[in-house]
């Protein structure tokens, strides 16, 4: 369903230019203030919904008013770009609104784009302090084009989650203004966007010549053509540089280098030289195939400038989301774009010793929520070999680093792809046979499958992995993974609420469910869905929450005498099974929350052999131990493949109470 944004005047969020303006500031103030009042902390284990005793029932009118206020002022930012509420908005007709109602209202204005492209941005691990600098877009709001092109879906009712897509359009940013680098001595005084057209100009000048020599009525000796092919490609290393020197880093790394602009060119006056003038005798070569060639550099060349001069800030300038213009891949020879961009080249390196292994955590880490923390693992069916299979320690993160690697295998500096290339190179500098480079990720025989790349849950059970070859079959494992889509709601809570606010899983997977249930029909409207069921939760409406705190509880889940709510859903999951009630296995109650015989501290029910309660560290030490274990026979839960994100974050518990406890005995 496509909803049509509303265009409101672009005014910056703190420029005060009306008394009505003003109003809306004062009133947004009071209300903070308010919800600063006369309210109790929060509980780690009390349900939000559930008021302490000293807590009154039910707000004043006057108090609800302020309160409702303060909400409108908080979601307008979030919702609309950073921008709060303005001279083009009757507060009055607002607080007469539902807040639902308020919420969808504010995403039909053009600004959301802005916040869901700050959103998608955040997801991938590369949010950016302001995507625009007095209403421009920076350059990194265009860098990943799977964020872009998700935002516009969102946007006009497409398929949102484009942003799982690792492959798609390429959105260049505005050339620059602004040079990375100080001109040479003979380009003093040119603007940078005068640099560029000389720049283009030089070097097509060229392969211009080089077309017209063999056209000539009277066309060169065969052996002189060939001689002027091979000192044009003697002089490519200074033809780069004639044509790099007008272009910042960012587009020499992408369009110049993945783009192939100047190098298919070459390669293509290269190979015809090879063709005709190398194996065989010059004399031999043939002038009018040479001259084909030629044209054909050039016309690749002049092709792909055509297209990027189409993005010169004088005639390019996006205001909105729906503003950014997709390039035309095909004067690349292309039909989809890598989606990791200048920033993520950089960032995610591949050297000669990691082995894409940074990409592959990377990966697991943003869309997967995985980050590797090393909790054990299930022993393998058979050996696992290499430095990392017998390294305990190390396997328990290489068994799903490795495979999720693999998938970039052919792919060397900035992600240069070299699938066609005999030599690949990495971002050291180091370079390697690509057929040799790729046996670290060949399938072992018998394994029915020819690359050892997926997304693995367990090196024991690999019914529960997803396998697959190339960047289309990852692709394809993000987007039917649910862990992708928790992780998605995952972030969209921490974004829209804080980071660092704890979120009880019972709660995640009802948000999850939701959004799972709505994307198969309309991922739009379900992200959406998702936006408003967030803002309108017990944790959003909090001034001043407790981080430790859960405010937002599953249907029908035990919140008094619980275990803390990060790991409460956890455990009722995965453990109760065995460890529910007095009588749980090995005197073990993992679904409640009692007092501990020092009469301080608590922790769960756990009885000895004389059916004496144990003390906390002793029942902690147990529990990491059996999360941390190897041995089928021991590793909890038992013969079960427990997420790996839900066994980090109640191992990282489990240790940080262990830790606690040493702490306050030392006192």
């Amino acid at each position: 369903m496509t909803e049509s944004p509303v265009t409101i005047a672009r005014k910056p969020a703190f420029r005060v230019s009306s008394p009505r303006a003003l109003l809306a500031i004062l009133l947004g103030i009071a209300a903070a203030v308010w919800m600063l009042v006369d309210k109790p902390a929060a509980q780690p284990n009390r349900s939000a919904t559930t008021p302490p005793a000293t807590q009154r029932l039910q707000l004043t009118t006057d108090e609800a008013v302020w309160q409702k206020r303060w909400w409108i002022e908080k979601t307008a930012r979030i919702l609309r770009g950073g921008y709060g509420l303005g001279p083009g908005d009757d507060l009055n007709s607002l607080l007469a609104l539902p807040e639902e109602e308020i919420a969808r209202r504010f995403m039909k204005d053009v600004r959301f784009g802005d916040s869901i492209l700050d959103f998608n941005m955040y997801f991938l691990g590369f949010k950016v302090d302001d995507l625009k600098d007095d209403g421009v877009y920076r350059r990194p709001a265009f860098d990943f084009s799977n964020a872009v092109a998700a935002a516009q879906a969102l946007l006009t009712g497409g398929n949102y989650l484009k942003l799982f897509d690792l492959e798609g359009p390429f959105f260049m940013p505005p050339l620059p203004l602004v040079p990375d680098d100080p001109p040479a001595p003979e380009d003093a005084g040119l603007k940078l966007e005068d640099l560029r057209l000389k720049a283009i100009d030089d070097v097509e000048a060229i392969f211009v010549g080089l077309h017209e020599l063999g056209s000539k009525p009277k066309p060169p000796a065969a052996a002189d053509y060939c001689d002027k092919f091979g000192s044009i490609i003697d002089d490519s290393p200074a033809i780069h540089d004639k044509l790099n020197r007008a272009f910042n880093d960012s587009e020499i790394f992408t369009i110049m280098t993945r783009g192939r602009v100047l190098i298919e060119p070459l390669d293509i006056i290269a190979r015809a030289h090879q063709r005709e003038c190398l194996d065989q005798p010059k004399a031999k070569a043939s002038v009018k195939n040479l001259t084909a060639a030629a044209w054909a550099a050039l016309d690749r060349y002049y092709r792909a400038f055509g297209e990027i001069l189409k993005f010169e800030p004088a005639r390019y300038k996006p205001r909105t989301v729906l503003d950014m213009q997709p390039f035309d891949l095909s004067v690349f020879n292309m039909d989809k774009w890598l989606a990791f961009g200048f920033e993520q080249s950089t960032a995610l390196k591949n050297s000669s010793t990691n082995y894409n292994r940074r990409r592959g955590a990377y990966l697991l880490k943003h869309f997967f929520c995985d980050d590797l923390t090393p909790v054990g693992f299930d022993d393998p069916q058979q050996h696992v070999g290499g430095a990392h299979g017998s390294d305990t320690p190390c396997y328990g993160c290489h068994f799903k680093l490795d495979p999720m690697a693999g998938f970039f295998r052919d792919h060397g500096t900035y992600f240069f792809d070299y699938a066609t290339e005999q030599t690949l190179t990495f971002d050291d500098g180091a370079e390697i046979d690509r057929a040799k480079y790729s046996t670290a990720w060949r399938a072992p025989k018998g394994s029915g499958r020819e690359w050892s790349t997926g997304y693995v849950r367990s090196p024991r059970y690999e019914d529960h992995n997803d396998y697959g070859t190339t960047i289309e079959d990852l692709t394809r494992i993000i987007h039917k993974a649910p862990e992708a889509k928790r992780c998605l709601m995952k972030r969209l809570f921490e974004y829209l609420v804080a980071e660092e606010q704890t979120i009880d899983g019972g709660y995640l997977d009802e948000l999850t469910r939701s959004f799972e249930q709505e994307a198969a029909k309309d991922s739009s409207a379900a992200m959406k869905n998702a936006i408003v069921r967030i803002v309108l939760s017990n944790t959003y409406r909090q001034s001043n929450p407790d981080p430790r705190a859960c405010y937002d509880h599953a249907a029908g889940a035990k919140v008094e005498n619980a275990p803390p709510c990060r790991v409460a859903f956890i455990l009722q999951k995965n453990c109760s099974q065995c460890h529910s009630g007095p009588d749980g296995n090995a005197g073990l109650d993992l679904t409640s929350w009692v007092v501990a015989p020092d009469g301080q501290s608590r922790t769960f029910p756990h009885l000895n052999g004389d059916r004496k309660q144990m003390s906390p560290h002793e029942t902690l030490t147990r529990m990491s131990e059996r999360l941390s274990a190897s041995d089928p026979n021991i590793r909890m839960p038992k013969l079960m493949v427990m997420s790996a994100q839900e066994r980090q974050e109640l191992f990282r518990w489990v240790q940080e109470e262990l830790a606690r406890i040493v702490k306050e005995a030392a006192r």
